[in-house]
């Protein structure tokens, strides 16, 4: 990867002892590759990379990535590290660099929906309009952002503040987040389309039941889950996942080999699903008693040296297969993806 952009910064003060522990643990979290001594820790990713370094009393900190876009992500992913690690040490920061200020961030885009449709028995498909869907397509990453403005207000979208850090409305005019999973990015006519998991209670999938046309929405990203590599795969995950198992099937290379398991509720959820031959596909259902980990429990590697695991789902499932896979089977650390995508 070529790295093109680049902050950094000094931080002064009291640090905790565990600071690069705690960060290490965040990050890995997430899948990032992570490698600490015990004053310097870096965090890297397909795209950037973050490099700290401990003092006696100050952190230095750099971010280099491939655009200013990718940086700016992780430059706001930094920080909430530090946020959530030391509390108020990131707070006078005084960044050198590549840093967008007093605008909307890089990576926000607003879009109108233009119709929503049922096309399985607990997915409805959005489609939105969005003149940035050229930028959406060109950029790695399966997954955006979708932000919710309050019914009824005005929306009001993220900020980049003087330090160019993204601020987000509180409040009345506080904005649902959620992620999800590109079905279709069709840039000649600036449209894409994604699917909602229906579950009850859940504020997107409310919006999805009665959105009308015409109404904006803000996008941001795209970020994570990039195409998996590996000739030889296992591939799992809820139907929380569905859509990015979809993806990774569809743009798979025809000589791909390997297994994919999707839990669902009932049988009225299974569908087609465009894949290898040499891919097989096993659908789980809940209704009788099947489960994920009933499979990843004992399920063995991929066979050959270009293997790859893809689990997606339930946060604590997935750190068990996580560990499993990684710690039990000596998977590598460029080998596999394991990522929740929501919480029991």
């Amino acid at each position: 990867m070529t790295r093109t952009s680049n902050a950094s910064a000094t931080f002064a003060g009291p640090l905790p002892p565990d600071l690069l522990p705690q960060i290490a643990g965040f990050a890995q979290d997430v899948d990032l590759h992570v490698v600490r001594s015990d004053t310097a820790l870096r965090l890297a990713a397909p795209r950037a990379r973050i490099d700290l370094a401990v003092a006696p009393a100050s952190l230095a900190v750099r971010v280099e990535a491939e655009d200013i876009s990718v940086l700016h992500m992780m430059r706001d992913y930094l920080l909430y590290l530090l946020d959530q690690a030391a509390p108020g040490l990131a707070s006078g920061e005084d960044w050198q660099g590549d840093i967008l200020r007093n605008r909307l961030p890089p990576n926000f885009c607003t879009a109108t929906v233009r119709s929503v449709r049922r096309v399985a028995p607990r997915f409805l498909r959005v489609e939105l309009e969005c003149a940035e869907t050229g930028r959406l397509a060109r950029e790695p990453g399966m997954h955006f952002a979708l932000l919710l403005p309050p019914r009824g207000r005005e929306p009001v979208w993220p900020r980049l503040d003087g330090a160019g850090r993204t601020v987000l409305p509180e409040g009345a005019d506080r904005l649902h987040r959620a992620a999800y999973t590109f079905v279709d990015l069709d840039p000649d006519r600036g449209r894409f389309t994604f699917d909602v998991f229906e579950h009850e209670g859940g504020r997107t999938t409310a919006w999805a039941r009665t959105a009308e046309a015409g109404e904006v929405v803000g996008i941001t990203g795209p970020g994570s889950g990039d195409l998996p590599p590996g000739r030889d795969v296992l591939i799992a995950g809820d139907e929380t996942a569905l859509p990015a198992i979809r993806w990774i099937l569809a743009a798979s290379p025809a000589d791909r080999r390997g297994r994919a398991f999707v839990e669902v509720g009932t049988a009225a959820e299974i569908c087609d699903m465009q894949r290898p031959e040499g891919v097989t596909m096993t659908w789980l259902r809940r209704d009788r008693g099947e489960g994920l980990w009933d499979v990843l429990s004992t399920a063995d590697l991929p066979g050959g040296p270009d293997r790859y695991v893809w689990v997606a789902g339930e946060k604590q499932l997935l750190r068990k297969a996580k560990l499993r896979f990684r710690t039990t089977l000596g998977l590598g650390a460029k080998e596999g993806y394991f990522a929740h995508y929501w919480e029991a």
